[in-house]
């Protein structure tokens, strides 16, 4: 089993000095390194503390948090952090690697050469057809295939491909 590696969170950033026991957490895709410390991302940051990979301390005052205490801390005023975390939860625990990108959600990396593009649609929301289509030239362009994540009140995650539209 992994070591648990300390981490600290300054100024609304979660960050771990760079050592040589992140080794495994780096070839697992975790953080970016930025000088000589490792950020997290907020995804990264509820599922490494989830997992019980790290454990995150104050750093002024050294106290460890908790998985409720971060939530709260780092989802203040933005709400879909959460339901966006379930769907990154479920795609690292069926073996991907996980980034942030804009114009979607995710991008996802496996170990073949396919990438895709992750898109979160809320069910009992809209989706707007425009806007699917405009995700899907987009990854189109990219070569990256377009899956549409539809999580549902219970918070099931269902996965679709969309290959093409015609409006």
């Amino acid at each position: 089993m992994s070591e648990i590696v300390d981490a600290y969170y300054e100024k609304r950033k979660v960050y771990m000095p760079l050592d040589e026991n992140l080794t495994d957490l780096r070839e697992k895709g975790f953080g970016s390194l930025v000088r000589n410390r490792i950020y997290l991302s907020v995804y990264e940051i509820f599922f490494l503390v989830d997992k019980g990979r790290i454990k995150v301390l104050d750093k002024k005052d050294k106290i460890e948090l908790s998985l409720r205490e971060l939530v709260q801390q780092l989802s203040s005023r933005k709400p879909e952090i959460w339901i966006k975390y379930l769907v990154y939860r479920d795609l690292r625990d069926r073996g991907y690697i996980v980034r942030e990108i804009d114009k979607v959600d995710f991008e996802i990396y496996s170990k073949g050469p396919n990438r895709r593009l992750i898109y979160i649609i809320y069910e009992g929301s809209e989706a707007n057809i425009k806007k699917l289509n405009s995700l899907l030239d987009f990854a189109v362009k990219e070569r990256k295939d377009l899956i549409l994540a539809v999580i549902d009140r219970r918070t099931d995650i269902v996965y679709y491909s969309l290959t093409e539209m015609k409006i």
